[in-house]
This record gives structure tokens, sequence and C-alpha cells, in this order.
């Protein structure tokens, strides 16, 4: 199987089938990671879309100095500050029944995260404060926490993805999850897991 970095020389070459090879490999994990920043399918659609059409469109720019994946989501965050900036920052209602590619739910997903099976805090009561209180973090807090408590990045890798030092992402990282816990309030109590880790690695 050829490496990315080969597909993407072959595609700046005029090899247009190796495109469609890259599309197949990375389609599903962009609609993923859009789908956890806006919880609607639609848009998750048009944004990965809108990645692979500046990925064809600037072809010939990438040089394979670092993983092509961190690549092609530091497109994938630039279109997502560009939706942004179009809609100035206008939110849905996100529902916590919406699924993913894989077939996961916003609930699901927020759950397995943030709930200890040994907690006593409820489970509908425990997600339905968290998804609220990620809607509310700032935008570049938002990303940090969705790449790191959600899709599973550690700080490293999405220090090479934002193209921002560990220090920043470890800083809004922080901070994030202290406006998480000053929302959530007595909701968090008794909550154990990457809330408390998350707190304790960047501090």
């Amino acid at each position: 199987m050829k490496s990315d970095p080969e597909l993407m020389s072959e595609f700046a070459q005029g090899e247009e089938s190796a495109f469609d090879k890259l599309v197949k490999r990375h389609q599903v994990g962009l609609l993923n990671f859009f789908f956890r920043l806006v919880w609607d399918q639609t848009l998750a659609e048009d944004l990965t879309q809108e990645v692979f059409l500046r990925l064809y469109m600037h072809r010939e720019e990438y040089e394979p100095r670092a993983k092509f994946t961190t690549y092609l989501y530091r497109i994938g965050r630039n279109c997502w500050i560009d939706y942004l900036r179009r809609t100035k920052s206008e939110r849905k209602v996100r529902s916590l029944d919406a699924q993913d590619e894989n077939g996961h739910s916003l609930a699901e997903a927020v759950a397995a995260r943030a709930e200890d099976p040994r907690s006593t805090v409820g489970k509908d009561e425990l997600t339905g404060a968290v998804v609220e209180a990620i809607d509310a973090l700032p935008e570049e807090h938002k990303l940090v926490f969705i790449l790191s408590e959600v899709q599973g990045l550690k700080y490293q890798e999405i220090s090479e993805t934002l193209n921002i030092p560990v220090g920043t992402v470890k800083s809004r990282m922080f901070h994030a999850v202290k406006r998480l816990r000053e929302h959530l309030g007595r909701s968090m109590k008794g909550a154990t897991g990457p809330w408390q880790e998350a707190a304790d690695e960047s501090s």
C-alpha cells in the first residue's frame, strides 16, 4: 500500500486516481472530526468536501516534512475557522441522538469519556450538562478539548495538527477544563476520569 506522501506526489504530477485513494482513506476520519465539532451530519459533509477541494486546488504546495494527517487536519482547522467567521459563530441546537459515520451519538461519545462507571452521577443528567458546557466553550478551547477528550489525540499530536506549541495546548486544555467545571458545578461532583487527569496534566 502506498503511503500518503507517495500518493500526494503522484497526485501533484497529475495522477487523479491518487487523489481518489486519499479521499477514500481519510474521508471518514474528517467527517467524524467535523461532526464532533458541529454535531450536524450535513454540515460535517460540507466541511469535509471543502477540505478535499482545498487539498485538490493546492496539491503542489504539500511538502512531506510533517505527517500527511497533520497537514490535512490543519486544512480542516482552517475550514472550520472560516465557517465560524462566515456564520459569525451562529449555533444550532445539538441533538444528543445525532450519529456520526461510525453510528456513535454525541451522548455516547461524551458519556464514554466523561463518566466513570463508579460515579454516582446520573448518566443522562451528566451527559446533558457536559454537552451544554462544551458548546459554551470558546472555540479555540473547544477545538483542543474535542481533539483530546473525544478524538483521543495526545497533546503533541494536537500541537502538530493546530501548529501551536504544546504549552499552548496544555494552557487551552487547562482553561477548557476549568470553564467546564465552573459551568457544570455540582453535576461534576463524584465524576472522575479525563476531567481530573486533564487538569492535573495541564497544571
